[in-house]
């Protein structure tokens, strides 16, 4: 019997999944301190609250052995994370993200690539219809679509990640949700267009996820790096009490046959 062994980390990689041979790609940002934030927003914190050598020191452990223990502390809408629908829809019943259904994290997907589009323009109904032309992808009902901008690229660089990267528009996202969709995540601080979030201020996209209690998932990264356009979609939130949104680890699985 061969031993179990922990593999070095990649963003991609192929395993057996369900009977399938799969390669699985990771769609989030590693959480650190220097993660871009919003205005207003929590920074993100994080340091070492126990140390090895504390542990044995207080006691807690007897050497050899020891152990470690990091706290952190972020908002929850901190790096590749989701809105839940209280994000977005001020009333007492509107879901908080330890109310949402399972389905809407582990679900079919598709993405399209609009690398090509200007800083702070709009991704349009028409662009859409061309892509699905373009790819021949079938959006099944209850499934997830991804846009990628190449935006995430621009991570390690705060300042410039957090402006100008281009959006959906109304049209687009009442005709992504028309389809079928009823997630959609973008590799970029927002799904709308950086024009919407710092000069209009209104956030068309986001508007029609309050209308339609759809979600929406920012700053996920690597989206280019699926090998096909549809795969299965999986990315679970945290079960914050009353939270607004989560992080979460997120990955496409492409089953190779």
């Amino acid at each position: 019997m061969k031993k179990a062994y922990c593999p070095p980390f990649n963003l991609q990689t192929r395993l057996r999944f369900l009977g399938h041979d799969c390669i699985v790609t990771d769609l989030s940002h590693t959480i650190s301190k220097e993660d871009p934030t919003f205005i207003g927003h929590q920074r993100t914190l994080i340091w070492d609250h126990l140390t090895h050598e504390e542990t044995q020191q207080m006691g807690l452990t007897k050497p050899p052995y020891s152990y470690k223990v990091v706290g952190f502390t972020l908002c929850d809408h901190s790096n590749t994370h989701v809105d839940a629908i209280n994000h977005v829809v001020n009333e007492p019943d509107a879901r908080a993200i330890n109310q949402l259904p399972l389905e809407w994290f582990m679900a079919p997907g598709v993405w399209f690539d609009f690398a090509w589009k200007e800083p702070r323009s709009y991704i349009t109904r028409q662009d859409i219809e061309t892509a699905i032309a373009q790819t021949g992808v079938h959006i099944q009902p209850q499934s997830v679509a991804l846009i990628h901008t190449g935006w995430y690229k621009k991570w390690k660089d705060p300042f410039n990640y957090i402006r100008d990267y281009p959006g959906l528009d109304r049209s687009a996202m009442e005709y992504l949700n028309d389809l079928g969709v009823i997630s959609v995540g973008a590799d970029a601080p927002s799904i709308d267009s950086y024009h919407e979030v710092a000069v209009v201020k209104e956030q068309p996209a986001h508007i029609v996820c309050r209308e339609r209690e759809i979600l929406n998932m920012e700053n996920l990264a690597q989206v280019d790096l699926i090998p096909t356009k549809e795969f299965w979609f999986i990315g679970l939130p945290l079960k914050i009490k009353g939270g607004s949104g989560s992080p979460f680890r997120g990955v496409a699985v492409v089953p190779q046959n």
